[in-house]
């Protein structure tokens, strides 16, 4: 299953590269930044790992608002593309290709942990949960963004741009996996619970702000956790 995802990625890595290169344009990019430089000082530090990093657009955002960066994908096409955006923007982050599932990392190496439109293709979301919560340190926080995909059909249309087939192959991936078949965020408050993680939180609404968009456009929600 993890060579299937590993490869569902990879094809996607030139196109998510062409689309993120397109947002450094845009003012999204800004506010993703000022976020994140908001973010700093509820950490008692500046070491961040972006798991799920894709073409690297959040990495080099999180590098640029302060942080030192570390970004893992499971698609070594989608590291390869993170490293040269890098190279081109002069940024310094430390990329790997590794399985969410294992982070080769020592624990409490890390003061933030942060995610998106990742864990709805994990396939074992706990243990996710579970290794973030080895990597951080005391006190430190679990940023997710995702969606609520389970039930979703997705098309290709809107997305033309990506190989023909992929909406397809995301359909068949998700239908697989036990996440899809749970109530998310709700599942993901179990799960964060489980694994041992405090002031769990739920905003259906926070990337509309961040991005400054209306309230009743659709949106990600937003999880944060904290280790105790």
């Amino acid at each position: 299953m993890i060579t299937e995802i590993a490869k569902y990625w990879d094809k996607q890595s030139a196109i998510w590269r062409e689309e993120k290169q397109e947002a450094w344009t845009l003012p999204e990019t800004q506010y993703w930044l000022n976020h994140f430089k908001s973010l700093l000082p509820k950490l008692s530090g500046n070491k961040v790992l972006e798991v799920g990093t894709a073409s690297g657009y959040f990495a080099n955002i999180l590098y640029l608002a302060g942080y030192e960066v570390t970004a893992v994908d499971l698609s070594p096409n989608m590291i390869d593309e993170a490293k040269s955006v890098s190279d081109n923007l002069g940024t310094h982050i430390h990329y790997r290709i590794m399985d969410a599932q294992d982070l080769q990392f020592p624990k409490d190496s890390f003061d933030l942990v942060f995610t998106r439109l990742m864990t709805w293709t994990t396939p074992d979301v706990e243990k996710f949960y579970s290794e973030s919560f080895r990597v951080l340190k005391s006190g430190g926080m679990l940023l997710n963004f995702d969606g609520d995909f389970g039930d979703m059909q997705f098309s290709q249309e809107g997305h033309e741009k990506y190989p023909v087939g992929i909406m397809e192959q995301a359909n068949v991936i998700k239908s697989k996996l036990d996440i899809s078949k749970h109530s998310r965020p709700q599942r993901d408050i179990e799960l964060l619970e489980k694994v041992g993680f405090k002031q769990i939180a739920v905003d259906t609404k926070a990337q509309n702000r961040i991005l400054r968009q209306p309230e009743v456009a659709s949106s990600l929600f937003q999880l944060t956790a904290f280790k105790p």
